[in-house]
């Protein structure tokens, strides 16, 4: 059985320190090491592979307990996309730096997740591609995997 418990690793992105997340969100989660951390809060959050609902419990509580501090999320996976769109408090005062967005190619259903940064995201509605060719069957689409205004419902 594979270990997906959640883990969290200090790394260095263009000279910036970011924390990044690793498993599954749930009730054994320890985010400690986030508490520990001076400053702003850079959460990488790009191979977060769940969360369940006490996962997401004591995430929204992690938030409270770290009010009044500088929290960015980035490399956000639809996992963690679905939650911010469910749950307002879910991120809480954090600004979201990126997203991975899904995209599915409607012939050889091979999936893709392309990554939509800030500039993109700054933008009252985010523009993102509606498909594009697939690089794996060069005959299919990729499109959009559901609609944009509901996956960036969490900008309102």
């Amino acid at each position: 059985m594979i270990n997906d418990k959640l883990k969290i690793e200090k790394i260095m992105v263009d000279g910036q320190p970011q924390l990044k997340l690793k498993g599954v969100i749930d009730e054994d989660a320890s985010f400690d090491v986030i508490k520990k951390e001076n400053g702003p809060l850079y959460l990488n959050l790009s191979e977060v592979t769940g969360i369940n609902s006490l996962g997401i419990r004591n995430w929204v509580n992690l938030g409270k307990e770290l009010s009044g501090r500088e929290i960015f999320y980035i490399e956000c996976p639809p996992v963690i996309v679905r939650q911010m769109n469910m749950i307002p408090s879910f991120s809480g005062q954090a600004k979201v730096v990126s997203v991975f967005v899904p995209y599915v190619c409607d012939n050889c259903e091979t999936e893709k997740l392309v990554l939509v940064g800030q500039k993109e995201l700054s933008l009252s509605s985010p523009q993102v591609a509606e498909s594009f060719s697939c690089e794996n069957c060069k005959n299919g689409e990729m499109e959009l995997d559901g609609n944009p205004k509901q996956y960036f419902a969490f900008k309102k």
